[in-house]
C-alpha cells in the first residue's frame, strides 16, 4: 500500500480503485510471467517514450513479431536497433506513419500483413499528442490537432485493424487504447487533451458492442515522463515506463476478457481485481456510465 499522503499521487489517487497502488513492475505482470509467443503487436507512437518502453517489453515476452509505427523513421530506427540487440527471435518491423491520415495507416496494416503472413494479433494504440493553453489563448487548428491526433487517429487504428482481418464483420484479437485520468478531470488549459481522452474511452466502449468478437480495453497509463509533458507536471511523474506494455502482456490474455470494453490502470492491483472478475464482468463496474441518477443509467430521477 502506497503512502496516500504522497503528493506525487495527485493525479493517481482520483482513479484509484484497488488498495494496493502499484507505481513499479511486480510480479503478477512481468513478462516472465505472461509470455506471448506467437503473438504479433503493434505499438503506434513506437518510437518513443511509453510506446518505446512497451516494444522492449513485448519483446522480453517473446512475442513473434513487434511492430513500432510512427511519424520519426530516426526514433523509429533507433527504438528498432535497441529491440533487435535485445531479441531472442521476435522479428521487428518499423513503419513510418501518421495516424492521422487513413492511407498511411491502411498501408501499415497491409505492411504487417506482408511481412508476418497476417494482420496483428495486439494493437497497442498508444500514439497522442497534448498541448495546454486556455481557450482564450489555444489557436482553433492547434487545438483541434490534439482530437486529430487523439481521436481520428485512435479510430483510424481501430478500423484498419478490422479492415485488415479475415473477416472484419467478425473481428479478433485485442485492442488496447491508451487513455488518461485527465479524461476524468477538469484541468485548466488541458481541455483537449482531457476530452479527447474522453472520446477514446467512449470509443473503446463502442467498439465492445459492436464487435462482441474483439476484445477492446481503455488503459490509464499512471503519469510517466514523457517526451510531451510539460514541466507542471514531471514532479507527479513517479511510474515506470514499462507498467503500460506490462498490463498490456496481461490485458492480451483470455483471463482479462472480464473487463473488455471496461477501464483500468497500470496502477491496479490486477491479482485483487482477477478476484473480483465476476462481480465487475456482470455489474459493468468499470465501464463508462452517464449521471446515474437519470433513467439512461438506471435512475429514476428526483
Amino acid at each position: 500500500m502506497s503512502d496516500t499522503t504522497d503528493p506525487s499521487l495527485a493525479f493517481t489517487l482520483p482513479v484509484q480503485l484497488t488498495k494496493t497502488i502499484h507505481r513499479q513492475p511486480y510480479p503478477f505482470i512481468l513478462p516472465e510471467n505472461n509470455r506471448q509467443d506467437g503473438k504479433i503487436v503493434l505499438v503506434t507512437g513506437g518510437g518513443t517514450g511509453i510506446g518505446a518502453a512497451a516494444a522492449h517489453v513485448w519483446v522480453r515476452a517473446g512475442a513473434e513479431g513487434v511492430v513500432i509505427a510512427g511519424r520519426r523513421q530516426e526514433k523509429l530506427d533507433e527504438t528498432a536497433s535497441s529491440l533487435k540487440s535485445a531479441s531472442a527471435g521476435t522479428k521487428i518491423l518499423t513503419v513510418k506513419t501518421d495516424i492521422t491520415i487513413s492511407g498511411d495507416v491502411e498501408k501499415l496494416f497491409s505492411k504487417i500483413k506482408e511481412t508476418f503472413g497476417r494482420t496483428a494479433d495486439v494493437v497497442l494504440a498508444n500514439a497522442g499528442w497534448s498541448e495546454a493553453g486556455t481557450a482564450g489563448e489555444h489557436p482553433v487548428d492547434k487545438w483541434w490537432k490534439i482530437y486529430e491526433i487523439n481521436v481520428k487517429g485512435v479510430y483510424a487504428t481501430i478500423h484498419h485493424f478490422i479492415r485488415s482481418q479475415s473477416d472484419p464483420a467478425t473481428p479478433t484479437g485485442t485492442i488496447v487504447v491508451v487513455g488518461s485520468a485527465a479524461s476524468a478531470l477538469v484541468l485548466p488549459g488541458l481541455s483537449a487533451y482531457s476530452t479527447s481522452k474522453f472520446v477514446g474511452q467512449r470509443i473503446v466502449d463502442f467498439i465492445d458492442r459492436e464487435y462482441p468478437t474483439l476484445r477492446v480495453f481503455d488503459l490509464l497509463p499512471g503519469v510517466v515522463v514523457t517526451p510531451m509533458m510539460g514541466e507542471t507536471y514531471r514532479p507527479l511523474a513517479k511510474d515506470h515506463p514499462d507498467l503500460v506494455g506490462m498490463v498490456s502482456l496481461w490485458l492480451a490474455q483470455p483471463r482479462a476478457d472480464f473487463l473488455s470494453g471496461q477501464l483500468v490502470s497500470v496502477n491496479w492491483d490486477l491479482e485483487a481485481m482477477e478476484a473480483h472478475a465476476k462481480e465487475i464482468s456482470e455489474k459493468n463496474l468499470l465501464r463508462l456510465q452517464y449521471l446515474p441518477i437519470l433513467p439512461v443509467a438506471g435512475g429514476s430521477g428526483i
